[in-house]
């Protein structure tokens, strides 16, 4: 199917999202960066569309605190060899924090669809 994903975002939206979140990520020596991510992970899925779905994104700082701490430490101690495997452990939970925003439509037209 031709077109089913769709980005509607604009480079200024994102610039002052970039903008606001690295400025506090470094005012808070990087304590800030979960909260600063799930922003713009937030923005990433209401400008994106699945054949004309809006994504939602639902994961918050606190949510990826711990990950994220897991990730640094591994970092840290394998000197950047956990790369690899700390991108699909970001990804993963970057996936599992994202649905359709209206998910009754969806439910909705699949059962159609199905029958």
């Amino acid at each position: 199917m031709k077109n089913s994903f769709e980005f509607r975002g604009s480079g200024f939206g994102y610039l002052w999202l970039l903008i606001w979140t690295t400025v506090l990520s470094i005012i808070t020596l990087g304590l800030f960066f979960p909260w600063g991510y799930s922003a713009q992970q937030r923005w990433i899925a209401a400008n994106t569309y699945v054949n004309g779905h809006q994504l939602s994104f639902h994961g918050t700082g606190i949510g990826f605190l711990g990950h994220w701490l897991i990730i640094m430490i591994l970092l840290i101690v394998t000197f950047g060899l956990y790369t690899p495997w700390a991108y699909c452990q970001l990804k993963r939970w970057e996936t599992d924090n994202t649905e359709f925003a209206n998910t009754a439509v969806v439910q909705s037209n699949s059962r159609n669809l199905m029958n």
